[in-house]
């Protein structure tokens, strides 16, 4: 139908080599967000159940959602997106493609908050507080608000009850979209999984393969030189922590938050730095962003530049130096950092550093330490967040049970079920082989594809498929339109009004 054909509109693009739009990026200014330009018509709470898979209680408590209604004709569908993880604002105002399409269609934009972010706190101010106050946060139970809130579109958003629905996640947000079309397919038509590692568990040795994703970011949108002189310096890193006073030198040039004394201190600076590598690869736009943390247009080539420039010489303290710089351009561009924590690492942590943080500056996610990690912990235990709180990294197989008695140590009453989603929904091959009407889009930048659905691949029925796109970052394609974007994401609006028309 239109609905789903618009959605595919979005994301077909061209199978032509990337071609980047030739501008000065010195003066590239941030993307305008869309609070600034659709601010939400209404934002409202729904009442949701704190525990849908009981029968003893009918507790519930205040969801947020906010809504954009100046393009809907009373007839157009719903496009939903799913809150990821963190306050729903930040993900209103960086998906501005929603936007861009939603005119065509005369569509609804419902975005719904996590539950256990932002302000949609299950249990108020002390959901946070310890692992039994946690206990209701799970993909389960927000897959379940969500097929709640669909179940009273009609009430709560005043569209008919037969209005259909096109769901829209990023990231985990995306992971949420896609598992939801297969738990909850009478709820929408179709989804756009954008960037959505689906397919990420224990025992599939992605930790290395998402560091070579990583890497090839570095040396496709950096250069060849760059990329080996990150490789370099984390094998120096890894070198000097077996011995004191390498440590030392660690301490003073990584300007690490009361040293680094033990090779589990060596442990977590490795994932640390591993951690903010990655997310700056998979944050790597043509604009300047404040997306998680404020970041320059371009940061792939930034860090490059800087970290050749600081190791020039090629001396052990310089190529420490030029690793320390090219990993700020992401942790402490705004130098408002004062020491890299590499404590919180959940990599060998133990009860006297694992601490309830508050946000790091300049965060636009809040503080969410403590609730991602719980999922982390419980569900996705190859995503937790490195990096003071910023960043994520798949540790080593080898690793995990270090990350399991850090759960343990931080949460208590926690047990890690580390096969539970793939048990429920299957690897990435069986997800959309059984999947309909699924988009999974993945950025060419983005080391998180590597956990996604396989490349090129469809459904039986054909109308799930993998949809790679070239030069694109972190699901960028659900960012608004650039003239700097490649020129895979610039022809996707022609196709989409080919097929409305069609429509």
């Amino acid at each position: 139908d239109i609905m789903w054909a618009l959605v595919v509109a979005l994301l077909v693009v061209a199978i032509t080599p990337t071609t980047m739009v030739h501008a000065s990026k010195s003066r590239v200014l941030p993307q305008t967000g869309a609070l600034h330009l659709y601010p939400p018509t209404k934002v409202g709470f729904f009442h949701n159940v704190v525990d849908h898979f009981q029968y003893t209680s009918a507790a519930t408590f205040p969801q947020k959602y906010m809504v954009y209604d100046k393009f809907w004709n009373q007839s157009g569908p719903i496009f939903f997106y799913f809150g990821n993880e963190g306050a729903i604002e930040d993900f209103y105002d960086n998906s501005g493609a929603m936007f861009e399409l939603a005119p065509d269609t005369g569509a609804l934009i419902v975005m719904l908050e996590h539950r256990y972010y932002g302000v949609s706190l299950p249990l108020g101010h002390q959901s946070a507080n310890s692992g039994d106050t946690l206990r209701f946060l799970s993909i389960e139970q927000a897959l379940a608000d969500t097929a709640t809130f669909l179940s009273h579109k009609a009430e709560v958003l005043g569209c008919h009850s037969a209005t259909k629905v096109v769901l829209f996640g990023g990231s985990y947000g995306g992971m949420l979209a896609a598992w939801f079309r297969y738990k909850y397919p009478h709820l929408s038509s179709g989804a756009l999984a954008a960037s959505a590692p689906v397919d990420l568990y224990p025992g599939q040795g992605k930790a290395k393969v998402f560091l070579s994703a990583t890497m090839d970011t570095f040396r496709n949108f950096g250069s060849a030189q760059c990329a080996q002189a990150l490789d370099d310096g984390l094998q120096r890193v890894a070198v000097l922590g077996h011995y004191a006073s390498g440590r030392a030198i660690l301490s003073d040039r990584f300007r690490v938050c009361g040293g680094v004394h033990t090779a589990r201190d060596v442990d977590r600076l490795l994932l640390y730095i591993k951690g903010a590598l990655a997310t700056l690869a998979m944050l790597d736009y043509p604009y300047p962003t404040t997306f998680v943390t404020p970041m320059p247009a371009d940061p792939v080539a930034v860090a490059c530049a800087k970290l050749l420039s600081a190791s020039a010489d090629q001396s052990e303290a310089s190529v420490l130096e030029g690793l320390n710089t090219a990993m700020n351009v992401f942790l402490n561009w705004t130098g408002a950092l004062g020491c890299h924590n590499v404590s919180l690492e959940l990599v060998g942590a133990t009860p006297s550093v694992v601490r309830h943080r508050p946000a790091a500056p300049g965060s636009a996610l809040g503080a969410i330490y403590r609730t991602w990690n719980y999922q982390a912990c419980t569900e996705l235990i190859l995503e937790p967040l490195t990096s003071d709180g910023n960043g994520f990294f798949v540790e080593d197989d080898d690793q995990v049970q270090q990350v399991e008695a850090a759960c343990r140590e931080l949460y208590r009453t926690v047990v890690t079920r580390a096969q539970w989603m793939l048990q429920s929904f299957g690897t990435g091959k069986d997800l959309i082989e059984h999947a309909t009407n699924t988009i999974f889009s993945d950025g060419e930048k983005d080391p998180w594809k590597v956990g996604g659905v396989p490349y090129g691949a469809r459904s039986r029925d054909g109308t799930a498929f993998h949809l790679p796109i070239q030069g694109a970052a972190h699901h960028q394609d659900l960012r608004f339109s650039s003239p700097l974007d490649s020129e895979s994401l610039t022809q996707a609006p022609a196709v989409e009004r080919l097929h409305i028309r069609r429509g």
